[in-house]
């Protein structure tokens, strides 16, 4: 099996880090990865934030984690309940994949860019695991107010579309769930 599908085939999200901030040579290969994503037309409509300031992804955290206990999802309000739940598993990197929302196709564009970026990371021994929570909570007025109030501005007519958490595994890596059946039909 070739170096690429086997990365793709064991990338996994990964939910306990290290307090280890990832070496910046390495956090410019994901974002390099991410800028070379297809996109609609080509257009390149992203932008990419790195938050690193510990204090900074408390704040961040203890706001999307009041977005779960408000939340119409049993599930959610259950997860943010449990003693030492951490919203962002304590990753110490946070990147929000914003896109221009004039764009043609922006929300795809961006999960396309941070998918590079979570297999980039995959293949150099990083740990990642999609934030939807920051798009959650971004959607809110009161999510927005934040981001504006800790200086976390992003581009004219950008909005966050995709997330994630990177770092050093504290953990093994998990195992792969079963795939689910029946969810290829081939035509002709």
């Amino acid at each position: 099996m070739n170096e690429t599908i086997q990365t793709i085939l064991g990338r996994r999200s990964i939910r306990a880090y290290k307090p280890d901030q990832l070496d910046p040579d390495s956090l410019e290969m994901l974002l390099d990865a991410g800028k070379y994503a297809p996109s609609a037309m080509n257009q390149q409509p992203w932008h990419f934030t790195v938050i690193q300031n510990g204090s900074l992804l408390e704040k961040l955290e203890t706001s999307c984690k009041t977005v779960f206990m408000e939340s119409d999802i049993e599930a959610l309000r259950e997860l943010a309940r449990r003693d030492g739940f951490s919203v962002f598993y304590r990753a110490p990197a946070l990147v929000i994949v914003t896109g221009d929302s004039g764009a043609l196709a922006p929300q795809y564009d961006c999960t396309l860019a941070m998918q590079n970026m979570m297999l980039a990371a995959a293949s150099l021994g990083i740990g990642s695991c999609w934030m939807h929570a920051v798009m959650m909570f971004y959607a809110t007025e009161k999510g927005k107010e934040l981001f504006r109030s800790l200086g976390i501005v992003f581009p004219e007519r950008h909005q966050p579309y995709a997330s994630a958490v990177f770092g050093y595994r504290a953990v093994p890596l998990p195992e792969a769930e079963p795939r689910k059946p029946g969810t290829v039909t081939m035509v002709g």
